[in-house]
């Protein structure tokens, strides 16, 4: 039950107003704590969001940092409906063209006919053969129906599929267990032996072949090739083709077959892509710093870290880094000659004219500009990043765990100030309670008294 207290019932006084006013009085040192620590709660997320764009920035110059990532490749297929194509770094430019008579295939091998799925079969040993691999496959009372032959093949870890397939109607249903290998090529046919007695084999005699397996027939640039598989990845170096429509599959590459051209070229839109993410990168964190010294006209005041000359160590730094010259000398020596400048407010800018055309005619140069372990761009802004974010000695970091320390001595100042209040409320509650009790005892000799003059008086 909750403690309810009536003061000033006996003394006439507002004491819960009095005790409330002056505990309200005693806040004064935590409301200025409270003050401090609001402050520091809105450095401190500035912080935190600057150490987080700082690490994208460090991100995104990394992913220049080396010369493969300048030498992204892309392949093209002039037909998507006969193949795909797609490139690695490790690719050559150029063109080849591919003609494909035959796709590889899976095999696929289709049961008897039944009635239903639950219909009963015979029970034994049947061993399924996936190339030179063979797994045994045993039905008994448990599971001697259609479907439980499929569950037991599935289980069996043949590396074949099973399926029940109604090729019939629903009015005149035609159930057939399709067994078909999970990989295509003449090297993974399946076959199956064994028999199984007292019941209808589903397999009986191997089963009927609805797809034989075949290989992958095709040619690059007039050279016959076979593969057990339509995903063609070891003849075009750095190259992947994935065949996906075949010409008359009699085994002779011709003409009449489907043919597709593959080109290969630089992947200029990665690079770029890979460029931009970077100058948007640092332009995130010019903007945080910037933000903090530019007066808000709404409040007449600048950013909660106005005052922090960290801030302008950062910015002045990084600055530095990039506008230094980097490459081996040759070719392009700054940003401003691939397009990319600063503005007024700090921030970077990209000319994409002149950054395509730097990518056209000089390449290599560029990727130097970033990639050079001495001097490239990749590489001396992570170790400028790491200069403020590194746990280990990071300038912003070591801040921020300084704000962080002050929050927490401001939460134990703010506890014990809490603490003496709670106590000082205690204090007077009891005084006040006191007094009542005082009071009242003087209420009822008084009374006592009055009453007793009275008698006297009267007598």
């Amino acid at each position: 039950m909750a403690n309810v207290q009536f003061g000033g019932l006996i003394t006439g006084l507002d004491t819960n107003s009095l005790i409330s006013g002056l505990v309200k009085a005693e806040q004064g040192p935590i409301n200025i704590l409270q003050n401090q620590k609001a402050v520091l709660q809105a450095q401190q997320g500035i912080y935190t969001t600057l150490i987080g764009n700082l690490g994208s920035l460090k991100s995104a110059a990394q992913n220049l940092s080396l010369s493969t990532d300048f030498d992204k490749k892309t392949a093209t297929s002039s037909d998507d409906t006969v193949l795909t194509a797609s490139a690695d770094s490790t690719a050559l430019t150029g063109y080849s063209h591919i003609i494909v008579d035959t796709l590889a295939k899976a095999q696929s091998i289709e049961s008897v006919s039944f009635n239903s799925a639950s219909d009963s079969i015979g029970t034994g040993k049947l061993t399924i053969h996936v190339g030179t691999a063979a797994t045994d496959v045993t039905i008994d009372s448990s599971n001697n129906t259609l479907e439980g032959l499929k569950s037991a093949i599935n289980n069996s870890g043949a590396a074949v599929s099973a399926s029940i397939v109604n090729v019939g109607t629903s009015a005149a249903p035609d159930y057939r267990l399709i067994l078909q290998s999970k990989d295509t090529g003449t090297a993974n046919a399946v076959t199956i032996t064994g028999t199984l007695a007292a019941g209808t084999d589903p397999f009986a005699g191997g089963g009927t072949i609805v797809q034989p397996a075949a290989d992958a027939v095709f040619s690059v640039n007039g050279l016959k090739i076979t593969r057990p598989s339509n995903t063609i990845s070891d003849v075009l170096p750095g190259v992947t083709v994935v065949l996906l429509k075949e010409g008359d599959h009699n085994g002779t590459v011709d003409s009449t077959d489907a043919s597709a051209n593959v080109t290969v070229s630089a992947d200029s839109g990665a690079i770029k892509s890979a460029i931009t993410t970077f100058v948007d990168s640092y332009n995130a964190v010019n903007k945080i710093i910037v933000d903090q010294f530019t007066l808000d006209p709404s409040t007449n005041r600048q950013g909660a870290l106005a005052g922090d000359a960290a801030l302008r160590g950062v910015m002045s730094q990084l600055r530095s880094q990039l506008s230094q010259a980097g490459g081996n000398g040759a070719g392009f020596k700054y940003l401003s000659d691939i397009g990319i400048s600063f503005q007024k407010d700090g921030s970077l800018t990209v000319d994409d004219s002149k950054l395509t055309n730097a990518l056209a005619t000089d390449p290599t140069s560029v990727s130097n500009l970033f990639s050079l372990v001495q001097n490239g761009i990749g590489k001396r802004i992570p170790d400028t990043v790491d200069n403020f974010i590194s746990s280990f000695n990071g300038s912003l970091t070591f801040r921020q765990n300084g704000i962080q320390a002050d929050i927490d001595r401001i939460d134990q100042k703010v506890a014990s100030e809490q603490q003496r209040i709670n106590a000082l409320q205690d204090r007077l509650t009891k005084q006040f309670s006191d007094l009542e009790q005082v009071v009242s005892q003087l209420k009822s000799q008084n009374d006592y008294l009055l009453q007793h003059l009275t008698s006297f008086s009267n007598s």
